[in-house]
């Protein structure tokens, strides 16, 4: 389940990454005569929100479904660009049909891979995303722009090229290598934008691992780094320490409720600060 981000900013992602695509809307315009209830507009990847529907005779006047009332008239599938009306429109009926579509990616497509980047890129980042700069928001939309091709990838690795008896070939997986070229490409840009700002699954995170003494069996204590040279007190880090569990659901079962000790360990002062190891 994803997490839910300010919708502004995935707005922002959004044209961002649809910018680099350069898959704008396109306007198109169908008409029908009125045979059965079912229609192909012709373009895959809709727009619903832009769609108008209007169904007129020669004498009546043009009957306009809007968007709010548009359910109780058709059903839209904007994947596919079919057009299923609830009712069969009356004989000698016309259908006409203007809108937009897009030629790659639908708006709830890419959303959905604007909430996939975003979530690669703050998981690990104390700064909320509306509080980034520009350029942080630059690169995670370049992030959305591959996970888009990864998409299309993947749904064009189904063309297969034709070749008949009559020597016709088709080249239909020509779309498939267009898109893996600009895959590399904006791969090879993301990553190396990302590398440079230090963000990503890639971020390099700089940590103190700790470990535990053989002799005590505790954590062997974490001291603050001083310069060389300086001879003040040494003060002691205290990071925060996990219980080591991983909340996932266990069988009830006695017999391993009674193996751990839940006694607290013993504690005790040590003024010179030097444990055994």
């Amino acid at each position: 389940m994803q997490t839910v981000f300010d919708p502004a900013s995935v707005e922002t992602i959004t044209g961002i990454a649809r910018t680099f695509l350069r898959d704008f809307p396109k306007f198109f315009q169908v008409s029908f005569n009125a045979v059965g209830r079912t229609y192909e507009l012709g373009n895959p990847n809709i727009d619903a929100d832009s769609l108008w529907v209007a169904s007129y005779t020669n004498n009546a006047p043009i009957t306009i479904t809007s968007n709010t009332s548009a359910s109780s008239y058709y059903s839209l599938d904007a994947r596919n660009g079919i057009l299923r009306f609830n009712q069969t429109p009356s004989a000698g009926a016309n259908i006409l049909v203007e809108g937009y579509y897009y030629e790659w990616v639908l708006p709830s497509d890419l959303k959905f891979y604007a909430n996939h980047a975003i979530e690669q890129h703050v998981y690990n980042l104390d700064l909320p995303l509306e509080k980034m700069s520009g350029i942080v928001i630059d690169t995670i939309g370049m992030s959305c722009v591959v996970e888009a091709l990864w998409g299309l990838l993947t749904e064009y690795s189904r063309d297969i090229d034709i070749t008949t008896s009559e020597s016709v070939h088709i080249p239909a997986s020509q779309r498939f290598r267009m898109v893996q070229s600009l895959l590399d490409y904006w791969s090879k840009a993301y990553e190396k934008q990302a590398k440079a700002l230090n963000i990503g699954l890639e971020r390099i995170e700089i940590m103190n691992l700790r470990r535990v003494s053989r002799s005590t069996n505790r954590y062997v204590p974490i001291y603050k780094p001083k310069e060389l040279g300086e001879y003040g007190p040494i003060e002691r880090l205290f990071p925060e320490i996990g219980d080591g569990v991983i909340n996932i659901e266990e069988p009830e079962d006695e017999q391993i409720s009674n193996v751990f000790v839940t006694v607290e360990p013993g504690t005790t002062l040590n003024s010179s600060a030097i444990y055994g190891i």
